[in-house]
């Protein structure tokens, strides 16, 4: 047997993510943007990782961008470009993935849990204050499923105390908030383009961007080994290292790749939208099912549909749905307080999340993808419905 041939993978009706399809329609573009990175110079591939980075920013609307080999990284970079050392506090949720909260811990600072808004599971402004300490030096919003956090009202808090935002955006690139893209309102902000998130690579990788050109610098230097790059005057095999960075760039097979798609970005976040508005007419009233709820002001994107079932239903109807072909998914269980990591290290904020608690046991994501069509939104509606309906 063929080695290549021996990955089928899952075969799903109503799939999370249709990349290879979406790849193959692009087949002949990647391949020439990939001709480059696997046949030309090694050093001059890297090129390709500038120009992805010059154009994202371009595309998007962001004064700085910095490419990075996952977004946990670049969450990572952010902190430190910040000032984040052992001993301080970022206030961040509880009901997002645990690279949010490891990012804090792995620059030797405390986790503070605060909870969230059961309307679209995003951090609480109303709630952060109370959180505040003489230790605290920042705060690190998630917007989650794609949903924008209230940054803005974040960044009023954050300025009254003298903190940072750092904005975990990495399921929501293409969303906006207050007329803005996502981002507009804090002092970094970063994005994942791995696999299944809403704009997709090859693999992990993710992109940091920024409005201040002091920590754009920062995060390329501690991304690129704390090179410092464009000293003209030395010799080629000269190193100047001015910081102990890390290895963390994205590779430019992703770049390559990711240029190609970057065209389409547009018009796929669009299409998220209007899938999240089908999934919205389809489920109106339904017994048992609670859908999502924004600002007037946000403009999510949709990496999944999250709606809130019955917790004594909302397991079966996970399993059932997968039964049916439908790839649902539940994200993230149990919240990161509760991760065998975390149980015991009793995290700032872990006793007072009720809300998380809640949304832990009821949440269910079902399939997002550009590639679905409103049958195809229409039939996961369909199968819930008659899942829900079930005694």
């Amino acid at each position: 047997m063929d080695f290549f041939s021996s990955f089928p993978g899952e075969t799903w009706r109503v799939p999370r993510s249709h990349a290879p399809r979406v790849n193959r329609r692009l087949k002949d573009q990647i391949l020439k943007a990939l001709d480059p990175v696997l046949f030309g110079d090694p050093w001059a591939a890297w090129q390709i990782v500038r120009t992805f980075e010059r154009r994202f920013a371009e595309e998007m609307g962001y004064p700085y961008a910095v490419a990075v080999q996952s977004g946990s990284a670049g969450l990572r970079l952010g902190l430190l470009a910040c000032g984040v050392r052992p001993g301080d506090e970022v206030i961040t949720v509880g009901n997002s993935d645990i690279a949010t909260t490891a990012a804090i811990s792995h620059c030797g600072a405390t986790p503070v849990l605060c909870d969230v808004r059961s309307a679209d599971y995003t951090i609480d402004p109303d709630l952060v204050e109370s959180l505040i300490t003489e230790r605290t030096v920042g705060l690190l919003p998630v917007d989650l499923y794609g949903h924008p956090a209230d940054v803005r009202r974040l960044r009023e808090i954050a300025d009254r105390h003298g903190l940072f935002i750092v904005e975990d955006a990495a399921l929501a690139v293409g969303a906006r908030d207050y007329g803005k893209p996502v981002g507009a309102f804090a002092d970094v902000t970063v994005f994942s383009f791995a696999p299944y998130k809403p704009f997709e690579a090859l693999g992990p990788c993710g992109m940091v961007v920024t409005p201040h050109q002091h920590l754009w610098e920062r995060v390329a230097l501690l991304s690129g080994y704390g090179l410092e790059p464009g000293i003209p005057e030395a010799p080629p095999v000269t190193y100047h290292h001015v910081a102990e960075g890390y290895n963390l760039r994205m590779a430019p097979v992703d770049a390559a790749v990711l240029l190609v798609k970057l065209p389409h970005l547009q018009e796929w976040s669009e299409k998220r939208r209007r899938i999240g508005q089908w999934y919205a007419e389809g489920l109106a009233s339904v017994e048992g099912l609670v859908l999502p709820s924004f600002r007037p002001e946000s403009e999510p994107i949709f990496r999944t549909y999250t709606v809130r079932v019955r917790r004594q239903d909302r397991d079966r109807a996970y399993r059932q749905l997968r039964e049916r072909g439908i790839q649902a998914a539940l994200h993230y269980v149990p919240p990161v307080h509760r991760q065998p990591v975390y149980r015991e290290r009793n995290l700032p904020g872990a006793h007072q999340l009720p809300v998380t608690e809640m949304l832990g046991e009821e949440l269910l994501c079902l399939p997002v993808d550009p590639e679905l069509e409103e049958d195809d939104a229409a039939y996961v509606c369909e199968v819930l419905k008659e899942v829900l309906a079930a005694p």
